[in-house]
C-alpha cells in the first residue's frame, strides 16, 4: 500500500477522471453554435487554425505522456502497448475501413482515410480514465497510454501518405514538411532526434546542484528540451510530434534504457505536466464541442460509431494481443477504452485542408465528430466501472 500511494504522489494524473473532457465538450457546446455563439469553427475553412491548435495540444499532451512512461524499456512490461499499437491499431483499422465502406458506401481509400483519422487513441484520456487502484490494474493504464501516445505520434505521416494516394492536394502537413520525404524517414529520423535531444538534456540535469539551483531550472531545461526537439524534427523533415514524444521518453529514463536513478525528474515537474496536458486535453475538447454544431448527425454515423465501440475495438484487442498477456479482467478494460483526442481531431483537420470532395469531406467531418464524442463519454462510464474496488482481485 505504501507503494502504491508514492505511485500516486509522483503522477497526480491518476487521480483525475475523464469529467473535465466532458465538461469541456459542454462548455464547447454552450459557446459553440448550438449556444451562445461565441466561437463559431467551421471545416474546412478554419482547416488550418483547427489545426494548429491541435497540433500544439498533441505535442504538448505527447511530451508530458513521454515523462510519466518511466517503465523501463524492456520487452516484458512494453510487450501489451506495443502490440495494442502495432497489430491491434493496424486490425482496427482494416476493420474500421470495412465498416465505413459499408454503412457509407464510401471508396475503399475514401473508408482507409476515415479509418487512419480515428486510429490513434488519446494518451491523456487513457491514464486518467483509468487510475491504478490495485496492483494487477497497473498495467492497464500504461499500457492504454503508451499505446496513445504511440499511435497519436505515427497517425500524421500515415493520413498523409493516404491523402496522396488519394490524389488529394492541399497545404500539406507541418509534421513531414514535405510529402517527397518518404515515411520511414519520418518516424525514424523523428524519433532519433528526440531520443538524442532527450538524451543530452537528461545528462545536463544530472549536474544540477538541486539544493543550491531550485527546481525552476530543471523545469526549464525540460520543457526547453521538448521545444527543441520538436524544431530540430522540423528542419530535419522528420515526425516532429513523434520527436517531442521521444524526447520526453529519454528524460523521463534519465537518457538509458535502464534508469540509474529511481527518479530522474522531479516531482514539481511531473506535477507541472500533469496540469499542463490536463489544460490542453480540456481545451481540445472545448473545440470538439464548438464544431458539433456544424456537424449533422444521422443513423448512419451513430451506427458506425457504435460499431467500433461494440465490435471493431474489442475484437481488435484480441487480435492484437493474441496469446494471453494480459488477466482476462485487463483485457476486458483495454477492450473497453476507445477514447479519441487531439490526434483524432488534428488529422481530421490536416486532410480537411486539402481538397476533398464537397459531399465527402461532411461525411466525413461527421462521422469523426460523432465517434470522438461517443468514445469519450463511454470511456468515462466505462472508467467508472474499472475504479470500482474488487474485493475479489489478488493484491
Amino acid at each position: 500500500m505504501r507503494k502504491q500511494a508514492d505511485t500516486r504522489a509522483e503522477l497526480p494524473l491518476t487521480r483525475w477522471s475523464t469529467s473535465p473532457a466532458i465538461i469541456g465538450i459542454g462548455v464547447g457546446l454552450l459557446a459553440g453554435p448550438l449556444g451562445l455563439k461565441l466561437i463559431e469553427p467551421q471545416l474546412p475553412d478554419d482547416a488550418a487554425l483547427i489545426q494548429s491548435v491541435s497540433e500544439a495540444v498533441l505535442l504538448t499532451c505527447l511530451f508530458c505522456a513521454g515523462l510519466r512512461l518511466r517503465t523501463p524499456l524492456d520487452w516484458g512490461p512494453w510487450r501489451a502497448p506495443l502490440q495494442l499499437a502495432s497489430l491491434t491499431t493496424v486490425s482496427a483499422a482494416l476493420l474500421s475501413a470495412g465498416a465505413a465502406h459499408l454503412i457509407f458506401g464510401m471508396s475503399l481509400l475514401q473508408a482507409l482515410l476515415l479509418a487512419v483519422i480515428l486510429a490513434p487513441m488519446d494518451a491523456a484520456l487513457a491514464s486518467d480514465a483509468h487510475a491504478a487502484a490495485e496492483g494487477e490494474q497497473e498495467l492497464v493504464p500504461f499500457a492504454l497510454a503508451a499505446e496513445g501516445a504511440l499511435t497519436s505520434a505515427i497517425a500524421a505521416p500515415i493520413v498523409l501518405l493516404v491523402l496522396t494516394r488519394m490524389g488529394a492536394t492541399g497545404t500539406g502537413g507541418a509534421v513531414l514538411g514535405s510529402l517527397t520525404l518518404t515515411a520511414l524517414w519520418s518516424l525514424a529520423g523523428g524519433a532519433a532526434v528526440g531520443w538524442l535531444v532527450g538524451a543530452g538534456a537528461s545528462r545536463w540535469l544530472a549536474l544540477i546542484d538541486r539544493d543550491r539551483q531550485g527546481d525552476l531550472l530543471e523545469e526549464m531545461i525540460v520543457f526547453s528540451a521538448g521545444a527543441l526537439a520538436y524544431v530540430c524534427a522540423l528542419a530535419l523533415r522528420a515526425d516532429a510530434l513523434l520527436g517531442a514524444f521521444a524526447a520526453g521518453l529519454a528524460l523521463s529514463h534519465g537518457g538509458r534504457r535502464r534508469m540509474r536513478r529511481k527518479q530522474p525528474l522531479g516531482a514539481r515537474v511531473l506535477r507541472f505536466a500533469g496540469r499542463a496536458e490536463r489544460g490542453a486535453t480540456v481545451l481540445v475538447m472545448v473545440m470538439l464541442g464548438t464544431l458539433l454544431g456544424a456537424a449533422e448527425f444521422n443513423s448512419r454515423t451513430v451506427l458506425y460509431a457504435a460499431a467500433l465501440l461494440i465490435l471493431v475495438r474489442p475484437v481488435a484487442v484480441r487480435l492484437g494481443l493474441g496469446r494471453p498477456v494480459v488477466t482476462p479482467a485487463q483485457r476486458r478494460v483495454l477492450e473497453l477504452f476507445a477514447a479519441r483526442g487531439a490526434a483524432a481531431l488534428y488529422c481530421l483537420a490536416l486532410a480537411a485542408g486539402h481538397e476533398l470532395p464537397a459531399a465527402y469531406g461532411e461525411q466525413l467531418r461527421d462521422a469523426v465528430l460523432a465517434v470522438m464524442v461517443v468514445s469519450v463519454i463511454s470511456s468515462a462510464v466505462s472508467a467508472l466501472t474499472a475504479r470500482k474496488p474488487n474485493p475479489g482481485a489478488a493484491v
